[in-house]
């Protein structure tokens, strides 16, 4: 070339040509050479395509996506805030691991939450993804990246009195819709989204097939381990049929009773708000010694973590658990591993069997030096 360049082409299977330039003879021969090896064993990539910008790319595999429309507006919100500010501008091939770990980074040092962070790193993950498939990449950046661990939460659950004062508080047909949940452990959207048909009367189990959501009633994949049997206690069985009296039996077996608006799907928000939170706010419950004490203040998932604690504190193994609540993975069923009757019980039988104990004995007085620091 005039400038002093060296310049290679190469033509990939359907006679498209490429074209780069190099300083050096030896760079251009050698970038040939690599590129018709590609070709031969079909791993050509387009030297010009990873040149999209971000945010053009971004658009591009926003409409070809395919989910809920309650998803697509969480994480829309989640991009618009924490991915496109940051990646609009940058070529999608010079997007690196390490620049991947440094937009995390600088997440992390923004005071971002973990599961946010989480949630933008996955979706970031899956644009990049997409990106490869497409042939514009060879490899995604977002791979091995460190990312910020979330607090677990131990389940907050409710004991026996204190769930019987929210009952208490409730009128019908929410006492039996409650009453279910915690003798089930059915999700919220699984309670709202149960239909008659799939009430075993006569064995005493229901089958979770439909959920509510916010885009209306679905059906879990047949795939899912949220599609499931459940066994409903005999009383619990009978609250149920008193209900259905008069219903129709193949329906959803809760919808709003409203005056004028009677008959349809519960909206979980609406039932927060008008439901639960003012009977949990008044529920009280009477401890041994006769204090009056109110209700934690959790909110209704509480009432399936409810429902596994107190099978846990039965002695239900930990797998029987995780079935009854469709839990996907075991590890999620694991968070009420403490709660079993035998738990620590290996630890504490270690102690018992030392040859001998340690002892404070009694009557023991503190020290001068222990009175002077508590002065």
């Amino acid at each position: 070339m005039a400038s002093g360049n060296w310049q290679a082409t190469v033509r990939n299977h359907a006679g498209e040509r490429f074209t780069e330039t190099f300083p050096l003879r030896s760079q251009a021969r050698e970038w040939g050479l690599e590129q018709e090896a590609k070709l031969r064993r079909n791993a050509y990539q387009d030297p010009q395509a990873g040149k999209i910008k971000f945010a053009e790319w971004h658009d591009r595999w926003w409409e070809a996506r395919v989910v809920e429309p309650h998803t697509q507006r969480g994480d829309a919100s989640c991009i618009r805030t924490h991915i496109t500010p940051y990646w609009s501008d940058w070529e999608v091939r010079a997007i690196a691991r390490l620049d991947v770990q440094s937009w995390v980074r600088k997440l992390v040092v923004d005071k971002k939450g973990a599961s946010a962070i989480r949630r933008a790193y996955n979706l970031m993950s899956s644009i990049m993804r997409a990106a490869v498939d497409e042939n514009l990449i060879a490899v995604t950046p977002c791979r091995r990246i460190d990312l910020p661990r979330e607090a677990v939460k131990p389940p907050q659950w409710f004991t026996v009195e204190e769930a019987q004062a929210i009952l208490d508080e409730l009128e019908q047909p929410w006492q039996t819709m409650v009453l279910l949940a915690f003798y089930t452990g059915l999700r919220w959207g699984e309670l709202a989204g149960l239909h008659g048909h799939r009430i075993d009367w006569r064995r005493g189990r229901l089958f979770v097939v439909e959920v509510n959501t916010k885009s209306g009633i679905k059906e879990y994949p047949k795939s899912s381990k949220s599609r499931r049997e459940v066994p409903i206690p005999g009383h619990v069985l009978d609250a149920l049929a008193r209900h259905m009296r008069g219903r129709d039996r193949v329906g959803v077996v809760f919808t709003t009773v409203t005056k004028g608006r009677s008959g349809r799907l519960l909206d979980d928000g609406n039932w927060r708000t008008q439901t639960w939170w003012p009977a949990v706010k008044r529920a009280h419950y009477t401890e041994p010694d006769g204090t009056s004490r109110p209700v934690p203040h959790y909110p209704p998932h509480s009432m399936r973590h409810t429902c596994a604690s107190w099978l846990v504190q039965k002695g239900v193994s930990l797998y029987e658990v995780q079935h009854l609540l469709g839990h996907e993975s075991y590890q999620t069923t694991q968070r009420y591993a403490h709660l079993a009757p035998d738990a620590h019980q290996a630890v504490l039988g270690a102690w018992q069997r030392l040859d001998s104990q340690l002892i404070v004995p009694e009557g023991a007085t503190s020290s001068p030096t222990t009175d002077t620091l508590r002065r």
